[in-house]
């Protein structure tokens, strides 16, 4: 198998052990102590023919909204389109990353 190819199972599986290790260390829920944070739209990531422009590239993410959003959509049982759902896990995952960080 190439390297460059993500089998969702190793994913899901690797974000599992995180959380699992991230929950041991710091317990099962999380005060999140910033809200917003900078955001590079995905599609401007992939780009490296160009450096990011501040003004032009850049948004701000609020974990606040994201997590509404996650609840939502747990509540909902259902996550389309993919890309927003993920878009919201995403910023949730920065901040476990943040408070997970010494």
């Amino acid at each position: 198998m190439s390297d460059a190819i993500l089998r969702l199972s190793d994913l899901r599986a690797a974000l599992g052990l995180a959380l699992d290790a991230f929950e041991a260390e710091h317990g099962t829920e999380l005060l999140i102590a910033r809200d917003h944070y900078w955001h590079l739209p995905v599609d401007r990531a992939f780009d490296l023919s160009r450096r990011p422009a501040r003004d032009a590239d850049l948004t701000v993410g609020q974990v606040s909204d994201d997590l509404a959003e996650v609840r939502a959509l747990v509540e909902a049982g259902a996550a389309a389109p993919a890309w927003h759902s993920l878009q919201h896990a995403i910023g949730v995952l920065r901040a476990v990353e943040d408070a997970a960080r010494p």
